[in-house]
């Protein structure tokens, strides 16, 4: 190699070997050390997470650093770095070309980064994704689409919003933030699903077709003369799964479609659902409750 070649300051070594993913666990809030970032939020984050600013709670797992009680280590111009088991060699600059993102934030010398055994910085991510971040960090490169949704959120948790904006407009994404987004109008969702996805299951025992009955309600009833009788024997008492009641404009039948579907996209066997039962009581008023049945096939 020539002088010229290494001495070009321009030329950064990966050094990549790749291994299982460590899983990164929810960071906990820590109340007494609560750490300030100033990383943004996008509103398709909160969709997809559930909570606010991502970056600023994935700072809040880290120890702050004190100039009184804490010697403060400088960070050197090159950064080794481990990346859940992944290793690579970048620049200081590089991680800290967005100062409001979360890794300027963590490598701005108030916060304490663990190192590794080998004494590289560590990262609890998935190192293979976050190839794909230092490269956007590097040269403004953006992830191949087949990449996005995963990235999307590797970039949300570690408050790259320049890099989430671009991944946003990808038509995976695009779905993806629409999908949570619809789901999201619906108290207790995924419990829900979880739940249809069991009795299915407990019914599918024998005949490999689990029904679930649903009593879904956007919402509650409420008898309008004296001579109803709530104990009436009502259809509802068929249903296995509740759900209701919610604000907003869809009714039931949206949310039914929605399940259908979003089971249908994780892989399930789903059958049509059938139209609504209506209880057929009547003494004075009838009763306006109703379920439906949903089929999956095992």
């Amino acid at each position: 190699m020539s002088d010229s070649e290494t001495s070009d300051s321009s030329v950064e070594e990966i050094e990549i070997k790749p291994v299982r993913p460590v899983p990164r666990s929810r960071p906990k809030q820590n109340s007494k050390d609560k750490a300030r970032s100033p990383a943004r939020s996008l509103s398709p984050t909160s969709v997809l997470n559930g909570e606010g600013t991502v970056a600023k709670k994935v700072l809040d797992n880290y120890t702050v650093t004190s100039s009184i009680n804490t010697k403060i280590e400088p960070f050197p111009n090159v950064i080794p770095l481990n990346v859940g088991g992944v290793k690579y060699m970048t620049r200081l600059s590089t991680l800290k070309k967005f100062p409001d993102s979360m890794l300027a934030a963590l490598f701005s010398g108030r916060y304490t980064v663990d190192k590794d055994a080998d004494g590289n910085y560590f990262l609890d991510s998935n190192g293979i994704l976050f190839g794909y971040l230092l490269e956007f960090l590097r040269n403004g490169f953006v992830p191949p689409r087949e990449h996005a949704v995963p990235l999307y959120r590797e970039a949300s948790y570690y408050g790259l919003h320049e890099l989430a904006e671009k991944l946003n407009l990808m038509p995976a994404v695009v779905s993806l933030i629409v999908k949570e987004s619809h789901k999201s109008q619906f108290p207790n969702y995924e419990e829900i699903k979880e739940e249809v996805i069991r009795v299915a299951m407990e019914n599918a025992t024998f005949t490999k077709m689990g029904e679930v009955f649903m009593y879904v309600f956007k919402s509650e009833f409420i008898p309008k003369t004296n001579t109803f009788n709530p104990n009436h024997g009502c259809i509802i008492e068929s249903a296995q799964v509740k759900c209701g009641p919610w604000d907003g404009p869809v009714d039931e039948e949206v949310f039914v479609k929605c399940l259908e579907s979003d089971l249908i996209d994780d892989g399930f066997d789903v059958k049509p659902h059938e139209p609504k039962k209506k209880c057929r009581y009547y003494h004075g008023q009838s009763c306006q409750k109703f379920v439906y049945r949903l089929q999956i096939m095992f």
